[in-house]
């Protein structure tokens, strides 16, 4: 079975960006070396890639979840590649984990930009991680990545980037150095979501307050009802990040996140027309058509590499 295209209705889309560990295995189990290496990532790749926008980020044990803005389909593509092959990479190295990471390709879903109602409750969704698991009372007391105190607070979020590149060339020069002496700092920078847009952001915080105020309410009145408790953030730092879950939530990624059935109708639609065109000029493209035309919003499939083409 192939593999959804990436599709993108228009530039600039709003994206919920979902990527889970192979087996769900707790490959991303917070620690401080590691919520400093995915901030030092996530803010190298946002300032190499200026046409991504980031709104929400949260790192949970076995997945990632990203709520952001992209200019287009390939420059999404090209900064989800380069941030998750240098997480899995150094999350890889720090925990000793040295066979595939990812269990399969991103998942990206457009979100409509212009529903207010949807796109909070996107940001809900991603805020609550960690309370609606079952694991920490309070959002912010996620002890992994998390943008709460950021949003709410206007806390920095910064991390560091380790350059391999160099640490490899002094080493093979017979350089000794020193641990961190090729670590650069980055700040992950946060974008305001699309109805925030023309808030302060002392207005944004608020908004934000709130939506974290209801999502502590609702985690309380949910676990006094059914008299449990909630695993406490010592516990998940002390779980093993090669151990693998009992169990997995799988359900199907919805295609579009809309609350107007007719809004969904046309996006189901518009995606049927785009991968029948798109298959048509792949086709051709195959077959050496070089002067083939492709659906707007999206990128060419690579060729083959024969030796015989020249670069670019």
């Amino acid at each position: 079975m192939g593999h959804q295209l990436r599709y993108m209705k228009k530039p600039n889309a709003l994206i919920e960006v979902t990527t889970r560990t192979i087996q769900g295995r707790l490959l991303l189990r917070p620690s401080k070396e590691l919520n400093k290496i995915i901030l030092g990532i996530l803010g190298r790749y946002l300032q190499r890639y200026p046409g991504i926008a980031l709104h929400l980020v949260i790192v949970a044990s076995n997945h990632v979840h990203l709520l952001l803005s992209a200019f287009s389909v390939e420059t999404l593509s090209n900064f989800m590649r380069d941030v998750n092959s240098s997480l899995a990479r150094e999350a890889g190295r720090l925990y000793e984990w040295q066979e595939k990471f990812w269990g399969k390709r991103y998942t990206s879903i457009e979100v409509d930009d212009s529903d207010e109602r949807k796109i909070l409750e996107r940001a809900v969704y991603i805020l609550s991680h960690g309370c609606k698991e079952g694991l920490v009372m309070r959002p912010r007391d996620w002890p992994g990545v998390n943008c709460v105190d950021a949003v709410t607070k206007g806390k920095k979020l910064i991390g560091v980037w380790y350059d391999r590149t160099k640490e490899y060339e002094a080493g093979r020069a017979g350089i000794r150095c020193r641990r961190g002496e090729f670590a650069t700092n980055y700040e992950v920078n946060l974008s305001p979501l699309p109805c925030f847009s023309d808030l302060s952001e002392k207005e944004q915080r608020t908004r934000y307050r709130v939506l974290v105020a209801d999502i502590e309410r609702e985690t309380k009145r949910k676990f006094a009802q059914g008299g449990r408790r909630v695993l406490g953030a010592k516990k998940v730092l002390d779980q093993h990040p090669h151990r693998r879950p009992k169990k997995l939530k799988k359900k199907p990624a919805p295609l579009f996140h809309c609350a107007d059935t007719e809004k969904w109708i046309k996006y189901r639609d518009d995606y049927r027309w785009f991968v029948q065109e798109y298959r048509v000029a792949s086709r051709k493209l195959r077959r050496g058509d070089r002067t083939v035309r492709f659906p707007a919003n999206c990128f060419p499939p690579r060729l083959a590499f024969n030796g015989l083409d020249p670069p670019g």
